[in-house]
């Protein structure tokens, strides 16, 4: 049921190539889709890394007292990756081209959430 959601996920945003849930530890859940450049390169990685940073960014949030953090998004040379806490304990990493929708995945992503909360509880 997992990968249906990152695989609906996927396939509903425009220039999406892959996602991640991941746990607090950084540790893959489920993943789908496959990133291109730098032979694939390994999501498992990225989503601990991106996992890491999210933890810090909320961190950093809670200290300045900016609220909640609702999203990430790292716009980088090779394409956009957006992250989104699910719950405390949870992330959702979506790995787009430089040319994604971007309203679009925050759009699809809260929906691919809901399903998430959903199915962890």
């Amino acid at each position: 049921m997992l990968d249906q959601i990152l695989n609906d996920l996927i396939r509903s945003v425009r220039g999406a190539a892959a996602a991640i849930f991941v746990d607090g530890d950084g540790e893959a859940i489920v993943e789908a889709g496959a990133i291109q450049g730098d032979a694939g390169k390994d999501i498992r990685l990225l989503g601990a890394w991106k996992e890491i940073h999210l933890d810090r960014i909320k961190e950093i949030a809670d200290r300045l007292r900016l609220g909640a953090v609702r999203a990430v998004l790292f716009s980088l040379d090779e394409g956009n990756e957006l992250i989104l806490p699910v719950a405390p304990d949870y992330c959702l990493i979506l790995f787009m081209s430089s040319f994604a929708d971007v309203p679009q995945a925050m759009t699809e992503s809260a929906k691919a959430i809901e399903r998430l909360k959903k199915d962890i509880e």
